[in-house]
C-alpha cells in the first residue's frame, strides 16, 4: 500500500472515528451506543497502524509512541463502555480522561513529525500540537478533580477533522513537489549514516530511558500511593481512599502510562538483541507486550475502585466493593508476571549470548526473571505463599537499565566526530 493510499484510509478513518464515538456517546447505555464505540476503537487502533507504517523508517520513535498512545485510547474507550455498564459513569469517565490523556500526549511528536515530513503546513501542525497539548492537560485536570468539561477538547477534535479532510484529499504526501536532488540526497545520506551499532545505541537509550521512567512512576504509584492506601481491613481501605481520591487517580494514570512504557520498552530491547538472536528477541517483545496488556486489565479494576468512590460514600458495601476490585487487581498483574518472569529469563539468555552485554548483567536479569516466576508460580498454586522473592531479585532490571545507559552513552561518544581529523581530511 503506498503513502497517498494509505494517508487516505486514515483519514477516512479520522473522520468516521469522530462521527461513530460523537454518535455512540449520546447513545450510551443503548446498543447501538456501544457498538458505535467500539467501532470508533477499532478505527482509532487501525489509524495507529497505518500512521506507524508510514513512520516507521524515517521516525521509528515517533511512529511507536503514536501506535502505543492510540491502541491505549482503543483499550480505554472500550473499557469505558464496560465499566459504564457494570460499575457506573465515575468509572467511565475516568477510563475516557486517561484515554483523552494518552491520545494528548501520544500525538504531541506526531504533530512535530507532519511538520517535518511536510504532511501538513506549518501553522496546521502548530494548531494540532496546540490543541493536544490543551487536551492533555484538560484530561490531567479532570483526573485530579477540577472540572473544565469539553472546551479543552475542540481545538483537538476540530484539528482531526482538518486532518481527516486533507489526508482524505491527498494522503502521506507532501503539498509541492520535492526537488529531485534533494530526495535523492536526504533517504541515502541518513542510510549512510545508520549502521548496526548506532540503531543498538539508540534502541539501548530507548530502552534504558524507558526503564528509569517506569522504576519511578511505578515506584511513586504503587510503593508510594496504592500500597500505603491499601490495608487488609476493606473499611480502612475505602476511608483511606476516599480521603485520597486525587492521589489515587493520579497513582491510575502512572501505573497505565508504566503498562504503555512497557511496550516501548519490549520492542526497543528487541532491536537491540536483534543480531544477537532474531527469534528469541521477537519472542520477547511479544511476551512483554502480552503482559502489558494482561497489566493494562488489571489496571481497569482499580479504575473501577476509583469510580466506585468517586460515585458513593463510605458504606459497607461500597467497602466490599472497592476492596474486591483492588483484590483483582492484585491477582491479575499477580499472574501477568508470568509472562514477564518470562521475558526476563529470554532477556538474560540474550544478554548471556550477546558479545556486548557482561555476563554479570545476564546472569542478574535472569535472576530477577526467576524471582518473578517463583513468586507468581507460588501465590498461584498456594494461597499461604508469602515469600516475596522479587523484592531482593529485581536488582537485575536496575543493572540493565543502568548498563544499557551506559552503552548509549559509550556509544555516542564514539560516534562524535574529530575536529582534527575533519580537518586533515578538508586539507587532503
Amino acid at each position: 500500500m503506498s503513502l497517498r493510499t494509505s494517508g487516505r484510509y486514515a483519514g477516512a478513518f479520522f473522520l468516521l472515528a469522530f462521527v461513530s464515538y460523537g454518535i455512540g456517546s449520546t447513545l450510551a447505555g443503548q446498543f447501538a451506543g456501544t457498538a458505535l464505540v467500539v467501532l470508533n476503537s477499532v478505527l482509532v487502533a487501525a489509524i495507529g497502524i497505518l500512521v506507524f507504517r508510514a513512520l516507521r523508517r524515517p521516525h521509528p520513535g515517533t511512529a511507536w509512541a503514536y501506535l502505543v498512545a492510540r491502541g491505549a485510547e482503543a483499550f480505554l474507550l472500550t473499557a469505558g463502555i464496560v465499566l459504564l455498564d457494570s460499575v457506573g459513569a465515575g468509572a467511565a469517565d475516568i477510563a475516557y480522561q486517561l484515554a483523552m490523556l494518552s491520545l494528548g500526549l501520544g500525538s504531541l511528536p506526531f504533530c512535530l513529525t507532519l511538520n517535518r515530513q511536510r504532511w501538513l503546513p506549518k501553522w496546521l501542525a502548530i494548531w494540532g500540537f496546540a490543541g493536544y497539548a490543551l487536551l492533555a492537560t484538560g484530561a490531567a485536570a479532570e483526573l485530579t478533580g477540577a472540572t473544565v468539561g469539553l472546551v479543552p477538547a475542540i481545538p483537538g477534535g476540530l484539528f482531526e477533522l482538518v486532518l481527516g479532510l486533507l489526508l482524505l484529499t491527498r494522503g502521506f504526501t507532501p503539498p509541492t513537489a520535492v526537488p529531485p536532488g534533494a530526495a535523492s540526497a536526504g533517504p541515502s545520506n541518513a542510510a549512510a549514516a545508520v549502521d548496526g551499532r548506532s540503531r543498538a545505541s539508540r534502541a539501548a537509550l530507548a530502552a534504558g530511558l524507558g526503564l528509569l521512567l517506569m522504576a519511578v512512576l511505578a515506584g511513586l504509584a504503587n510503593f508510594g500511593i496504592v500500597q500505603r492506601l491499601v490495608s487488609t481491613d476493606a473499611a480502612e481501605t475505602t476511608t483511606r481512599l476516599l480521603s485520597n481520591q486525587r492521589a489515587f487517580a493520579l497513582a491510575v494514570a502512572a501505573l497505565f502510562t508504566v503498562a504503555c512504557l512497557d511496550v516501548l520498552v519490549a520492542w526497543a530491547l528487541r532491536v537491540f538483541f536483534a543480531d544477537t538472536h532474531r527469534t528469541v528477541a521477537l519472542l520477547s517483545a511479544w511476551c512483554r507486550t502480552a503482559y502489558a496488556v494482561v497489566f493494562a486489565v488489571a489496571i481497569t479494576h482499580l479504575i473501577a475502585a476509583a469510580g466506585i468512590l468517586h460515585d458513593g460514600t463510605a458504606t459497607d458495601q461500597i467497602s466490599l466493593n472497592v476492596y474486591a476490585q483492588i483484590t483483582k487487581f492484585e491477582d491479575i498483574w499477580s499472574l501477568g508476571l508470568i509472562l514477564f518472569g518470562v521475558h526476563l529469563l529470554m532477556i538474560g539468555w540474550l544478554a548471556w549470548r550477546s558479545p556486548t552485554a557482561p555476563t554479570w548483567v545476564a546472569v542478574l536479569v535472569a535472576i530477577a526473571g526467576a524471582g518473578y516466576l517463583a513468586d507468581s508460580i507460588g501465590t498461584l498454586v498456594s494461597a499461604a505463599y508469602t515469600i516475596q522473592i522479587a523484592a531482593v531479585t529485581f536488582g537485575g532490571e536496575v543493572v540493565l537499565m543502568a548498563w544499557l545507559l551506559m552503552f548509549a552513552a559509550r556509544s555516542r561518544s564514539r560516534r562524535r566526530p574529530d575536529p582534527d581529523g575533519d580537518r586533515q581530511l578538508q586539507i587532503a
